[in-house]
């Protein structure tokens, strides 16, 4: 594929994104769906450009080398993800546990956020618990 054949590929996603955002909110604005049309339509083409990067030139010269995944920053993540995932089932089973022999009713948002902290908080330190272990070697 020629660079601007890929190039006008890239114009034609980030057109065709911004036209379906702009005709969806066209016709779910209760008020002044002219306006919400244009605006969603204009926020949405830098993300639909984007979109068309990412299918049609970044496959071509993005550098081979970066995007095989065999970095140690990815190593690092890949470890950090899988304990935070033993981290969350051990979290909300003993949040179940809690819940369920206190008989409380919490928000489900503020169980949510906490997970989402505790995951967040989980992450990061398994994170750089890896690093600090990788680079003090």
């Amino acid at each position: 594929m020629q660079v601007r054949l890929r190039w006008i590929s890239v114009a034609a996603v980030g057109l065709a994104t911004a036209l379906a955002t702009a005709l969806l909110a066209w016709l779910v604005s209760p008020v002044a769906p002219g306006v919400a049309a244009v605006v969603f339509g204009f926020t949405a083409l830098p993300f639909g450009a984007m979109l068309g990067w990412i299918l049609f030139v970044a496959p071509v010269t993005a550098d081979q080398t970066y995007t095989s995944g065999d970095s140690v920053e990815s190593h690092w993540t890949t470890s950090a993800s899988s304990g935070t995932a033993t981290d969350l089932v051990t979290v909300l089973g003993l949040t179940l546990a809690v819940v369920s022999i206190a008989r409380v009713d919490p928000p489900a948002t503020l169980l949510l956020t906490g997970l989402l902290l505790a995951a967040f908080a989980s992450f990061t330190a398994r994170y750089a618990f890896a690093r600090y272990r990788a680079l003090s070697e």
